[in-house]
């Protein structure tokens, strides 16, 4: 059993799903939810350009015709207004020193042959100048398309916050 447990942390370790630290995850999958390689590869990328501030990366993670739905604001449209909002915003945390993680929980999943679902929910930290200061969580639901180029992407990516004690 231990080499088995080992055996699934190195794969996940080289597929990129454990945190930058190798100790938290950034993608736990909850009970009954089967890993998929297309649409975790996704959520391990995610992680990856909140780590890097990489918003050109993050905007790959979305089909052309990708609707993004965050709280309070209208609905973003498409790959290249995505890549602009995280543009944004990557570039204020870049101003102001900052640096985030971001890991996500997976607690319900359907997939077809070439479109899913995930509902779960995620926690961002904030650090600045190397030093932790604050979190988020929320919850989200997503719809996953796999593209022509056989890669998967969010077709729809909503979400809100939860309050401070979930």
């Amino acid at each position: 059993m231990f080499v088995l447990k080992a055996a699934l942390a190195a794969a996940l370790l080289f597929s990129g799903v454990l945190g930058a630290n190798g100790q938290e995850p950034a993608l736990r999958l909850g009970d009954g939810v089967v890993m998929h390689q297309g649409i975790d590869r996704i959520y391990a990328d995610f992680s990856k350009s909140y780590r890097t501030l990489d918003f050109v990366l993050l905007a790959d993670l979305y089909s052309e015709d990708a609707a993004y739905l965050s709280p309070d604001d209208p609905i973003v449209t498409g790959r290249a207004e995505i890549k602009k909002n995280f543009e944004s915003f990557f570039g204020r945390m870049k101003s102001r020193g900052r640096s985030m993680t971001i890991s996500f929980h997976i607690v319900k999943r359907e997939v077809n042959s070439d479109m899913g679902y995930d509902v779960g929910t995620f926690k961002i930290e904030y650090t600045e100048k190397g030093k932790p200061t604050t979190y988020g969580t929320g919850k989200f639901v997503v719809v996953t398309v796999k593209g022509t180029d056989g890669k998967w992407r969010f077709a729809v990516d909503g979400y809100n916050a939860l309050p401070s004690s979930q």
